[in-house]
């Protein structure tokens, strides 16, 4: 690590002398006060020691996964418990002529995903069923048939097997998102088995194999990181994984849902992608990328099939098929909006991997994008969907001006922007910004309400307060930081529920469906966080996914939450582990670690940890030049220490919160900040947030003493 050092007045230059030369000059000039300035020395000498208990928050099964409990037996069924292993008893189903059906429900103790199977020791002749689901209530009940359209898994969540003499079972095809599975005859006979289980498709990572962790003074927010990186485990297809026989996934690949769609997504990327750089591997949000910008449409209708070509403009599909065998028909498009989300997903993966060359390679779908965008541009300078474009993430069908659909379209300016400097396209890059600011003015003149203290849902539908518009235009830029904090003030109170912020107030206007929405409220999240509402970014963070993990199945993160606090029933009931609701672990990463690339692939990085009422936290965050260890403890009210270490060559700023107006804070033994100001020779300044210096590579400690 290393200060900036002043050499003559209003001038100032980045010292690459070692982290000790440049202490040596500020520890001679120390004016701290005696006693602060003591303390502060004393803490920075010493590093914060790395904790491995997060060990034990890892889920990460072996190659087959074994039943852990015996839940239900009916009919006749011989030592249910042999199933679960570790004994040389064996299991048997009995089906008698006349007789009740024999059954026995199985608990795996975590949503897993794979193909089932089952050692068949002895057998009569019979039909061995097999039915799966994620929770309990939902057991039987909980059909996948959408999966069928994607061609990626098993549609049924019921399969069949010929039980015709002793040998192995296994589905051919992956039952993705399984807890609970019932076995029974369906026809009567007798079958003896010694063994049931699933071999394991997800992607499973041991704790010296996970490139990103956390761990925290709060064991919920701990609990809730890694059930966001269970959850996209479940969802990442690897690979060389069988999705249909004789059809094998050649990407690696982000789904939606274990169980259902498991299809790519666009508007999932948005929230996936990101856990992808906190925790797993940006692979997986290329190649998914990959896959949408590789496949050009001529409309944004629902489902219709993606068969556009790159010459003329034109929208993205919202989502494709892992099968590699329907590449020609795999991709379909969803919505505009959907259409916009991969350009806002390019920019991200670029900023976090700053990988030009795959920028360049796409970029002709961003150019295609923008221009189809900049057509649906209505005379009064606002994007306008209609009844053929207007599908949105909560499958609902609402044309007109929204608030949200143009939200969506200034991320998408912005992010074809940024792109655009990148590739040092100067003049498309002027355009694109110069647009953005034209929709921001637009939305701010037409669709704010004041009664509200909320931007409407719409031109056309006023005063109901609706969260996708107002999360989004936040994290737009559209409203300015004190009207950004006004309406998030307004949507945690008047979308408040037992289980977070419902999706619309009551009434719920026409073509609204309300529900839950995780994957809405992580964009809430970072919204909160974004404007400095770090307590009600917590508080929502451990209302609404603490409920989620404390509940059936538990420690996965649900596609939505019902009104009731439950999961949807019925043959398309939600999924339970969907990459979309996996925010909190991108969240805290970012903002309680502190941890966020400044310029793309982390060639400089921010360090600026969020302390919101936590006692510690540490972890870290893997970039393309090594990790990032963050650690850092409050010790009462007068005394904040952080140790850190960044890749060897890398730079960035480290902001240190500021205990007093009048504190201390020193770095390795030396004062760098006191009564105000910096030492003489540190370069540093005060945000809202603490002191901000200026630091290079390596394993450093600072401390903040009031």
């Amino acid at each position: 690590m290393a200060v900036r050092r002043t050499h003559r007045p209003g001038m100032v230059r980045r010292s690459r002398a070692l982290w000790a030369a440049a202490l040596a000059v500020v520890a001679s000039t120390c004016a701290a006060p005696a006693s602060s300035a003591g303390e502060a020395k004393q803490l920075s000498l010493t590093a914060i020691p790395g904790n491995r208990t997060w060990y034990h928050l890892v889920d990460s099964p072996g190659p087959v996964a074994r039943p852990a409990r015996v839940l239900d037996v009916t009919g006749g069924v011989t030592d249910p418990q042999a199933l679960l292993g570790g004994g040389t008893t064996v299991t048997t189903l009995d089906f008698r002529p006349g007789g009740p059906a024999p059954s026995v429900v199985l608990d795996f103790g975590a949503d897993v995903g794979g193909y089932p199977t089952f050692s068949v020791t002895s057998t009569t002749g019979t039909v061995l069923a097999s039915t799966c689901s994620e929770t309990l209530a939902n057991l039987g009940n909980d059909g996948a048939l959408s999966v069928g359209f994607f061609h990626s898994g098993d549609p049924h969540r019921t399969d069949t097997f010929d039980v015709v003499s002793p040998g192995t079972l296994t589905s051919p095809e992956i039952q993705g998102g399984e807890r609970y599975e019932r076995l029974t005859l369906t026809k009567p006979g007798r079958v003896t088995l010694d063994a049931a289980g699933i071999i394991l498709s997800q992607v499973r990572e041991v704790p010296s194999d996970m490139p990103g962790h956390f761990l925290s003074s709060d064991n919920l927010l701990n609990r809730i990181w890694y059930a966001g990186a269970y959850t996209l485990s479940l969802d990442e297809l690897a690979p060389g994984v069988a999705v249909q026989p004789g059809a094998v996934n050649q990407a690696h690949l982000i789904l939606d849902g274990a169980k259902r769609d498991r299809a790519v997504w666009s508007g999932d990327q948005l929230i996936a992608d990101m856990v992808a750089y906190y925790a797993s591997d940006p692979s997986y949000a290329r190649d998914s990328l990959a896959l949408l910008l590789d496949h050009p449409a001529t409309v944004a209708g629902e489902l219709v099939p993606a068969q556009g070509n790159l010459s003329t403009p034109g929208p993205l599909p919202g989502v494709c098929t892992p099968n590699p065998n329907l590449a020609a028909v795999g991709c379909f498009t969803w919505s505009a909006t959907y259409s916009m989300a991969s350009v806002i997903a390019l920019a991200k993966y670029y900023l976090y991997t700053g990988d030009l060359a795959f920028v360049r390679q796409h970029w002709v779908a961003v150019v295609r994008q923008m221009a189809w965008d900049a057509h649906q541009v209505d005379a009064h300078g606002l994007v306008s969907v209609s009844a053929a474009d207007d599908a949105d993430w909560n499958i609902e069908h609402i044309p007109g001006e929204l608030t949200y659909v143009n939200a969506m379209y200034v991320l998408a300016l912005r992010a074809a922007a940024s792109l655009a400097s990148a590739l040092d396209l100067r003049s498309d890059a002027a355009a694109w910004t110069a647009q953005a600011a034209a929709i921001t003015g637009a939305v701010n003149r037409q669709l704010w309400d004041p009664t509200i203290g909320a931007y409407d849902a719409s031109t056309s539908q006023r005063g109901v307060v609706v969260q996708d518009a107002n999360v989004m235009a936040v994290l737009a830029g559209i409203p300015d930081h004190t009207r950004a904090r006004q309406l998030l003030g307004t949507i945690a109170s008047r979308l408040n529920t037992p289980f977070g912020p419902a999706t619309v107030a009551r009434p719920t206007p026409s073509g609204f469906v309300r529900v839950v929405s995780p994957y809405m409220s992580g964009f809430e999240v970072q919204a909160d966080f974004g404007t400095g509402l770090t307590s009600s970014a917590l508080s929502l963070i451990r209302s609404e996914w603490g409920w989620m993990v404390s509940h059936d199945p538990g420690g996965t993160d649900w596609e939505r939450i019902q009104m009731s606090g439950g999961l949807s029933g019925g043959p398309l009931a939600d999924s339970a582990a969907h990459a979309w609701s996996t925010d909190p672990t991108a969240a805290l990463s970012e903002y309680v670690l502190g941890v966020r690339p400044t310029q793309p692939g982390y060639s400089r990085w921010q360090i600026a940890p969020v302390v919101a009422g936590l006692q510690w936290a540490q972890g870290a965050v893997p970039t393309p030049h090594g990790p990032i260890d963050v650690r850092w403890r409050m010790a009462g009210q007068g005394s904040f220490v952080l140790t850190i270490d960044t890749p060897k060559g890398s730079e960035g700023t480290v902001d240190i919160p500021l205990l007093d107006a009048n504190g201390t804070i020193a770095c390795a033994g030396a004062v760098m900040w006191s009564r105000g100001h910096p030492t003489s020779g540190v370069a540093a300044s005060r945000d809202g947030r603490g002191v901000v210096l200026h630091a290079s590579s390596g394993p450093w400690t600072c401390a903040s003493v009031r």
